[in-house]
Parts: C-alpha cells; structure tokens; sequence
C-alpha cells in the first residue's frame, strides 16, 4: 500500500515509497533522538582540554577527509545546455556510481545490483527538476527476485535562468532517510544499504496480514 509521506519532499515521492519506509521514518526518528542524547552525555564527561583527547579527535577529522576522497574520480556532471533529456541522467547517475560508490572506501561490492529509473519530470518557474530511482538489491539463486530493496532518489536540476553553462544541481536521499546528499560531499558506506534491508524486513515480519 503507497502512502505519501509529509516529511519526505514531495519530488522524491514515488509509488516505490510505501508503508514500510513511511514505518522506518518512525524507527530513525527515534535512534536518532537516542544517538543525539547519547552525543550530549559523552560530551558533558569528556575533559575537552585534555591534549590526548584533541590529539585522537584532529587525527580521526583528517582519516575521514583522506577517506572521503581516496580512490574516487571526480565525474563532469553536464552544464545546462548539455542536458537535453532525462536519458542523459540516467548515463551520469550510472557514471557516478560506477566511478565513485563502487571504488569509495566501504563501497558496494558486487554482490549489489542495481537498476536506474526515470520517474518524472517536475516544472516549475524558475526550474526543471528530473526525479529519478536508484534501485538496489541482492539477488540469490534461492531468491532471484529479492524480498526487499533499497531505493534512492537523484533529483537532477536544471535551472530556467542560470548561464547555459552552469552545471546541473545533483541532490539525492535514501529512503528511510532525510539528509539530502551532493555529490562531492559525501561518502558512501555498504552498510547503509545493507541497514535498510535489515529494517525492512524487520517491519514486514512485523506486521500481520
């Protein structure tokens, strides 16, 4: 059953965001408030002057930022005038994958398929925005088509008033999630994927027909 969920924007909304993310939504918002008040405790008993601990915390920022970076190929999104169809997103959002999801630390590895969909061109004013679906799953010979899977959801915007050769805005959001991701700023974990797949199927095993 689809339901159209409030909090996610509404040009991420599509019939594959149905009751079991709008369920997960509830799970999240609730680890996260529990992460959050653990966050503050530590930091009420954590000595910040305390050289080792600064020490620890500089050397964990620079990891993630050499993490974040290594290994990954910057890809040339297209400039306005370059983009002439949604065909044309479906080619870089592949490349982007390819390119930087796969060799990024913690990258999907190849037991993770995916298929890439376009679902709907959004008119506005000053803007289009192309919607598209990234749909992952782990297909097996007992489970040729997969019980659950993961979708996320590029919005590709092309601006009505901008110099023809400013590139395109890329955005995008997993389901089950809020944070709204750019590329180049962000970092890809497996895990992520295979998290929303545990709770899914935790739901659907939750609920009685």
């Amino acid at each position: 059953m689809a339901v159209a969920d409030l909090d996610l924007p509404v040009a991420h909304q599509s019939e594959g965001y149905d009751l079991f993310a709008h369920e997960a939504h509830l799970i999240i918002d609730q680890l996260v408030k529990q992460s959050l008040a653990h966050v503050n405790d530590t930091k009420e008993t954590s000595d910040e002057n305390n050289e080792e601990y600064n020490i620890q915390r500089d050397r964990f920022v620079v990891l993630e930022n050499e993490a974040k970076t290594n290994g990954q190929i910057s890809v040339h999104w297209p400039s306005i005038a370059e983009f002439t169809n949604e065909k044309i997103g479906i080619e870089k959002i592949n490349e982007y994958i390819e390119k930087e999801w796969k060799t990024a630390p913690g990258g999907h590895d190849n037991s993770w398929l995916y298929a890439i969909d376009f679902l709907q061109r959004k008119s506005l004013e000053f803007n289009d925005l192309y919607i598209y679906r990234v749909c992952y799953s782990i297909p097996t010979r007992r489970q040729p088509i997969p019980r659950q899977t993961v979708s996320i959801y590029f919005t590709i915007d092309v601006s009505k008033i901008k110099p023809k050769n400013t590139p395109v805005q890329i955005s995008f959001v997993f389901e089950t999630m809020r944070v709204i991701y750019h590329p180049g700023n962000f970092r890809f974990r497996q895990n992520w994927l295979q998290n929303i797949i545990l709770l899914k199927e935790k739901i659907a095993n939750d609920i009685d027909f």
